[in-house]
């Protein structure tokens, strides 16, 4: 709409308002509109349209610097995913794996009822894990930008090469071309004079006629040897790409696959970390529930004990089996992360290849 140059809205219900000056907002709203129902808009009357709805101006413009920012925040945020989803490290630039252990526990969400000590152990945890997934993502996204170039470079090679031979295929076949017009005048000269000769009664057996026979099929030879010659050449730099393709798709593969190996394992380290971390976690979360528990016990104060942990005061192999449980669930969460990133390395891998060599 801003950049409306004709309109017509003659007939529209909204032009025959008599309360209302259509003309005058549409000029101050369309900045670029140069003809109204066909008639051309002077400077003077575009003037006196911005200042009568200046207010109404200033909303609309106001309300369009908010949308492209909006959008162009919504495309940043876009393309910011992408790139992370490209690293393997999506959802590991803030506190998102933390959350994640928590997500459907329930054992531990009964053992942080056990009040203060248990939510500064907790934050703690989450801070130790935060420094490591903070790891992982900035090695994923090293390792982005190295994997990244190295493809740039074999697509770049592989554009480069396949336009050099390209070049070198028009040059011989212009190069053909010029032959051929050449050596298709030299007979259409030479056919020219035999067929004269023997419009004027010269016998086709004729010394000169013979002599001019021959220099026709030597130019028919001529051209047939530089038509196959072109064929083969044309062949051989078919052959020569398609071999250097396969070994420079061979190298890459070998390289690609180097830089994924050793990415999966660098983040293999930190994701054992984590679950020393894990570990670690669950032992000082049993110090703090017991000792919890046995205070409780010895006072016989229960009072301001919640429900849910309340059923598990005089049987310890019930809260060794919510710490076992909890301990469990916070592991296999990170099992799956880490397996998360080693699977979809190895697709990344097998759909690159597949996909140079269709």
């Amino acid at each position: 709409m801003t950049n409306l140059k004709v309109l017509n809205l003659e007939g529209n219900p909204v032009a025959k308002r008599t309360d209302f000056c259509l003309l005058l907002y549409v000029i101050a709203i369309l900045p670029k509109l140069n003809y109204y129902e066909y008639t051309f808009i002077k400077n003077e009357l575009r003037e006196e349209a911005c200042a009568l709805f200046y207010r109404e101006l200033r909303e609309v413009e106001d309300k369009q610097e908010q949308e492209i920012q909006s959008r162009e925040l919504e495309e940043l945020e876009q393309s910011e995913a992408k790139r992370l989803a490209s690293s393997f490290v999506e959802h590991l630039d803030g506190h998102q794996l933390f959350e994640s252990l928590w997500r459907g526990d329930e054992d531990g969400r009964i053992l942080m009822l056990v009040g203060q000590q248990a939510v500064e152990l907790a934050d703690e945890y989450d801070k130790d894990i935060f420094e490591l997934t903070q790891e992982i993502y900035k090695l994923g996204l090293e390792r982005f930008g190295e994997r990244d170039e190295e493809i740039q470079d074999f697509l770049n090679n592989l554009k480069e090469g396949q336009e050099e031979l390209q070049i070198m295929g028009q040059k011989g076949i212009e190069d053909f071309l010029q032959f051929k017009e050449t050596i298709f005048e030299e007979a259409r000269t030479t056919l020219r004079q035999l067929e004269y000769n023997t419009m004027h009664g010269e016998d086709e057996e004729s010394p000169e006629n013979l002599v001019l026979s021959d220099i026709v099929d030597k130019l028919n030879i001529q051209f047939e040897d530089a038509m196959n010659d072109l064929w083969q050449t044309l062949m051989t730099q078919e052959l020569y790409l398609h071999e250097a393709i396969e070994e420079s798709t061979t190298n890459f593969h070998r390289k690609i696959a180097e830089l994924m190996s050793k990415f999966v394992e660098q983040s293999q380290s930190f994701f054992v970390q984590l679950r020393e971390i894990s570990v670690h976690f669950s032992e000082n979360m049993t110090e703090i529930v017991t000792r919890f528990i046995s205070t409780k016990l010895a006072l016989q104060d229960f009072d301001d004990v919640p429900s849910d942990l309340r059923m598990c005061m005089e049987d310890r192999d019930a809260i060794l089996n919510l710490i076992a449980g909890m301990k469990d669930t916070h592991t296999l969460r990170i099992d799956e992360r880490e397996d998360r990133i080693a699977t979809r390395s190895k697709e990344f891998i097998d759909q690159m290849i597949d996909n140079l060599n269709r």
